[in-house]
């Protein structure tokens, strides 16, 4: 499963490597390098800044290379989880549910919105769908999940 992995909070100097972990996750389901390099000013990019202001997590080998990240944003009572990527080569190791727990521990009730590829991924970990939302960025409709660290019911 997911040995061999740590997760430990990301630090500023590692945005660049995080950006560059989402954009290999999200070209993994077979997106064109042109929508790639579109969604790279946006929601494919962290900045240091962004990981100063946020929860962000790191999953780490024992070498300390980073290989999945996923990031909380809190806004008043609510937390969005906005970002969980994996390397593809380490995808199916726990490493996303490790990070989902993680994420769990700071706001045990969360809601994100999901790439339909990974939708079936969300909904195993126990996620719930509470609707879809139209991304403008993207030009389609969008799962919006809720997860709540005690039961989805």
């Amino acid at each position: 499963m997911s040995q061999g992995f740590v997760i430990r909070d990301a630090s500023p100097h590692e945005a660049g490597q995080l950006s560059a972990i989402a954009r290999r996750a999200k070209a993994h389901w077979g997106y064109a390098p042109e929508q790639i390099e579109r969604w790279r000013g946006s929601f494919l990019t962290v900045t240091a800044d962004y990981i100063a202001a946020h929860q962000v997590w790191v999953a780490v080998t024992g070498s300390d290379r980073p290989v999945a990240f996923a990031a909380l944003e809190h806004h008043g009572d609510d937390a969005v989880l906005e970002h969980l990527w994996v390397l593809p080569e380490y995808m199916d190791r726990g490493i996303g549910a490790r990070l989902m727990g993680r994420a769990a521990i700071e706001a045990p009730e969360f809601t994100f919105t999901s790439d339909p590829h990974a939708d079936a991924f969300y909904y195993k970990l126990g996620a719930r769908k509470v609707g879809e939302v139209h991304s403008t960025l993207q030009g389609r409709m969008l799962t919006r999940f809720i997860y709540r660290k005690h039961g989805n019911t």
